[in-house]
């Protein structure tokens, strides 16, 4: 009998969409390692914090602010690989207005709607927060402002003028770029989006994880998930410093 292993994700798409997207990765590893691996689709991101901290799942697709949650809350979480993208624009986040707004400047906010995905996301809350302030925009200088769970959820609440601006992946813009959006800062360079592991897990499961997705050659399984994708490299914690320190800043104010 197989191991079978589970790999936790959070609701950034329905269901079918991210089984469809990440199924052709599951395959690969299954076939390089003798590995299965099951997902588990949380339902935000403190959810899929909390499964892979507490070890309810064995590995955890991050980004920078959910990382360090899992890692410096509850200790042990392994880092296996980081995404790598064309352009490296999953890397990086824009702050982004409605053409028609008036908005040139991340001052320019100020008086103004402001709309932010999760609350544990770093590209869509956290660094946007950072930015906000560093311009002398604080919260309740906004007109109003809301979190929305989901960096495509926010692009679409600007396209519509829900929201006069937003912060977003600069991956997620260009998907979105043919709407009347743009963007007025960035983009910035953030952490990486990672696979981690949970503490605990066998040091020969680990090493083979690490080993088939740093080895994963075929773009096809990469195109699954996103087209733009490119492959796995190495990352460690200190790649994570700027969010650490990011996530401390807005939290004090």
């Amino acid at each position: 009998m197989p191991v079978t292993l589970t790999f936790g994700l959070y609701a950034y798409d329905n269901p079918s969409k991210i089984y469809q997207d990440f199924s052709p990765l599951l395959q690969y590893i299954f076939k390089k390692t003798g590995l299965k691996i099951n997902l588990v689709i949380a339902p935000n991101y403190i959810s899929n914090i909390r499964n892979i901290g507490e070890g309810k799942v064995d590995i955890a697709f991050m980004g920078p602010s959910p990382y360090i949650r899992a890692n410096d809350k509850f200790g042990g979480v392994e880092l296996l690989a980081r995404f790598v993208m064309k352009d490296n624009r999953i890397d990086s986040m824009v702050i982004i207005a409605h053409k028609e707004s008036g908005i040139k400047t991340i001052s320019d906010i100020k008086g103004k709607s402001f709309a932010f995905g999760d609350h544990q996301s770093y590209g869509s809350h956290f660094y946007p927060r950072f930015l906000l302030s560093k311009a002398g925009v604080r919260l309740r200088d906004l007109k109003y402002y809301d979190y929305l769970n989901s960096h495509s959820r926010v692009v679409l609440a600007v396209s519509h003028r829900d929201f006069d601006a937003g912060g977003i992946r600069e991956d997620i813009y260009e998907k979105y770029k043919d709407r009347p959006i743009k963007v007025i800062a960035g983009p910035f360079h953030i952490p990486p989006h990672v696979i981690v592991c949970r503490k605990g897990l066998s040091d020969d499961i680990r090493r083979k994880l690490k080993n088939a997705l740093l080895n994963l050659r075929d773009r096809s399984v990469l195109a699954s998930i996103d087209p733009e994708f490119i492959g796995f490299s190495n990352v460690k914690d200190e790649d994570f410093l700027q969010a650490r320190e990011v996530v401390n800043f807005v939290e004090g104010r």
